[in-house]
């Protein structure tokens, strides 16, 4: 499939981390690496910072005892990570690179990632390959959450921006969400990104006295309710919403000039996302909840079976049973196929651009719910609120 594509040089994989335990302080980590064109596991990584016995046996050191189990034990230590939580990712990914051809004899020429790390970096220090230089796209999911933070800091940190009519929850959410479908229905070209990005500001700060929809998309397909009004003779009877605050719209230009340089948008090309991967963490934690405890034998067990099961569905199980030589019935065998079709069919509802339509509206309507209470009864928790 890669080749259809027409990248002989290697394959683009989308990497991505989760840990254990919630938070930075977790003592194991898995690192998955799923090829974008296929969706399939490509290669996994499980980190420890922790073994049992190595505990057990730290107060014996310079003893002979210890010496002759150290010896024995170094290749069965559990421990394979030195370093913070946040570096397992970077070193994960980093040995991975460097595997890939003794692994499956290719080389992964593109990494999808986000900005919450320094693991492109990594892979770039490391040179994990002598003739190709790996490049680095964007998750447009967490390219879209930029958006979001850096409005809602904005709002945070200027005061007078906030409140009915200038820059609330509900309006951050839409424009958030505006600029993340502006850069998914232009993946192809940087310059259709940026003009879209554009005319989804300029469209809320139009006026009948004063429209500006030049940029956005003409016909009567079109996003913009101006144009498809245009389109079908009825501009004299259109009117628009109430524009967006001049104020809000100053201060909210250099964030939309930030985040639509050549730089960025480059790397947005082609609307990679990491959603498969944050797939494969639920499957993975759906078998070892975090909620249970688990040292990183199970981890590994339950990394692999995951694979299996986010690879080839349900019935690879069998395929497990098998090397254990236990034996699959009748019941066994439905209970598989049933469940991979209804997987499936689940799976077809939720992208059908209804359902889409209707989780994006429902997030709405949960957050202005939220803003609305926020505003009526203050802010009634937070770090120091009670000084």
């Amino acid at each position: 499939m890669s080749l259809e594509r027409r990248q002989i040089d290697g394959i683009t994989v989308s990497g991505d981390r989760t840990w254990r335990k919630r938070g930075f302080s977790s003592l194991f980590g898995v690192v998955s690496l799923i090829g974008w064109c296929t969706g399939k596991v490509v290669d996994i990584a499980v980190k420890s910072k922790f073994c049992k016995a190595c505990s057990l046996w730290n107060g014996k050191q310079e003893t002979s005892e210890y010496e002759e189990w150290a010896a024995n034990h170094e290749a069965n230590c559990e421990r394979n990570h030195e370093g913070s939580s946040g570096k397992m990712e970077v070193d994960a990914v980093v040995e991975m690179f460097q595997r890939s051809e003794e692994l499956h004899n290719l080389k992964y020429s593109h990494y999808i990632g986000d900005g919450d790390s320094k693991t492109f970096k990594g892979i770039l220090d490391s040179k994990p390959y002598d003739d190709l230089n790996v490049c680095k796209k964007e998750c447009i999911d967490h390219v879209q959450k930029r958006m979001g933070t850096r409005l809602r800091n904005l709002k945070k940190n200027v005061r007078g921006l906030g409140g009915r009519g200038k820059l609330t929850g509900k309006l951050i959410d839409e424009l958030t969400i505006y600029y993340g479908l502006a850069i998914r229905r232009n993946s192809n070209s940087i310059e259709d990104m940026r003009r879209e990005i554009w005319a989804t500001l300029f469209h809320k700060i139009s006026t009948d006295s004063e429209p500006q929809h030049d940029r956005c998309p003409i016909g009567e397909n079109s996003w913009c309710s101006w144009q498809q009004a245009k389109a079908e003779n009825e501009l004299d009877e259109y009117q628009h919403k109430p524009a967006l605050n001049n104020e809000v719209f100053k201060a909210i230009q250099p964030i939309y000039e930030e985040l639509s340089r050549d730089e960025l948008l480059s790397r947005c090309v082609g609307g990679f996302t990491q959603n498969s991967n944050e797939s494969f963490n639920s499957v993975l934690w759906a078998i070892a909840p975090k909620t249970v405890h688990s040292n990183k034998a199970i981890v590994d067990i339950a990394a692999n079976i995951a694979v299996c099961n986010f690879n080839d569905g349900l019935h690879s199980i069998m395929q497990i049973m098998q090397v254990l030589n236990l034996i699959i019935g009748s019941a066994c065998y439905n209970f598989c196929v049933q469940a991979d079709e209804r997987r499936i069919r689940a799976a077809e509802r939720t992208m059908t651009e209804e359902a889409k339509e209707a989780r994006r509206q429902q997030k709405s309507a949960r957050k202005a719910t939220d803003d609305e209470d926020i505003n009526v009864e203050g802010q009634l928790y937070g770090a120091g609120i009670a000084d």
